[in-house]
């Protein structure tokens, strides 16, 4: 069983002998083929937006040139990166040989005078238990344990990636960046609440999760051959008109616009890209409706109990003045 201690309501550690300690991998490094190569890794939980994320991300990482103009080589959701992290539960665990994963990231980012950014968005968990993903399936028990015992166990930590050896295995050769998305609770647990036996067993499995990533987060905040920082966080709801209804019609869009380039401005500052403006990032954004109407009266009692569980947990906290980056619960 993993020990939490609860420092406060922002912060906690999580001992457990499964959990790889930060490693040092400088001497390992090649230096030429991680100047060139970048992999922007979409990190969240099911149901935290991947889907309205992803396709702003991509939409910005297109609208970057160098110093000389040259456009930058954009990879979404790449195969070959996908076979060599996820694979298919059926088969042999991925090639861990650092050799081949340097040949497969020359094969992604050649030499070719480019700057080439890799885009992946595989959420946490990812699947279902009738269509399984990676090479350590969805669980079915998962829905009736906790989240400690989730969070320490060992098919969690290595679904649908282990993200300590992703971290070892590929950091010497592409700069890894690590965008964690946040949406509040309730709207991420009802974008797939009939799943894994309904609200009370996703919740478990979800909470599980967010405590996973917010374990691997704390233990790795800063990028050991560069000193950046490793990870940033979206606060997904505001980027959405709902959260500025208070500030009436014209307020409201006034303020969204603000928020959605401050975000952007962020998140290019935050990857090293030169270019913040994008005209067209959110043309494929959504809203939806309101989610949380799918629960029944009797369900939101437990569900903000599960809600108190977390706090401190997730979302993660920066040291971040930015309005946006300020996350609600």
């Amino acid at each position: 069983m993993a020990v939490v201690h609860i420092l406060n309501k922002e912060n906690y550690t999580l001992q457990s002998s499964i959990h790889n300690p930060t490693r040092n991998y400088s001497n390992h490094s090649s230096e030429g083929l991680r100047d060139r190569c970048q992999i922007v890794y979409i990190l969240g939980v099911e149901g935290a937006s991947h889907h309205g994320v992803t396709p702003i991300l991509h939409s910005l990482a297109l609208e970057q040139t160098d110093s000389t103009g040259q456009p930058y080589k954009v990879h979404l959701q790449p195969s070959a990166l996908r076979s060599a992290l996820y694979g298919s539960f059926d088969k042999e665990k991925p090639l861990n040989d650092s050799s081949v994963i340097r040949h497969e990231l020359s094969q992604l980012c050649p030499d070719d005078g480019q700057r080439h950014v890799i885009i992946e968005d595989c959420s946490f968990p990812c699947g279902h238990l009738s269509r399984p993903c990676g090479y350590y399936p969805r669980e079915y028990n998962w829905r009736n344990m906790t989240m400690q015992q989730i969070a320490q166990s060992e098919n969690a930590v290595n679904h649908p990636v282990n993200l300590y050896r992703f971290l070892e295995l590929y950091g010497p050769h592409a700069q890894i960046k690590l965008v964690a998305l946040h949406r509040p609770f309730l709207d991420t647990l009802a974008s797939h609440v009939t799943w894994d036996g309904g609200w009370e067993g996703h919740s478990n499995v979800i909470r599980g999760f967010m405590m996973l990533l917010r374990t691997f987060l704390d233990k790795h905040r800063v990028d050991t051959l560069s000193g950046e920082q490793l990870w940033t966080i979206v606060c997904v709801e505001r980027l959405t008109s709902k959260f500025y209804e208070h500030k009436g019609e014209e307020g409201a869009q006034a303020e969204l616009e603000l928020a959605r380039k401050r975000v952007l401005s962020y998140l290019t500052d935050f990857l090293g890209w030169p270019q913040g403006e994008c005209v067209h990032c959110f043309d494929s954004w959504k809203e939806g409706s309101d989610k949380v109407k799918v629960f029944r009266n009797a369900e939101i009692i437990p569900l903000l109990s599960h809600m108190r569980e977390i706090r401190g947990v997730w979302p993660p906290r920066l040291s971040d003045s930015l309005p946006e980056q300020q996350c609600s619960t």
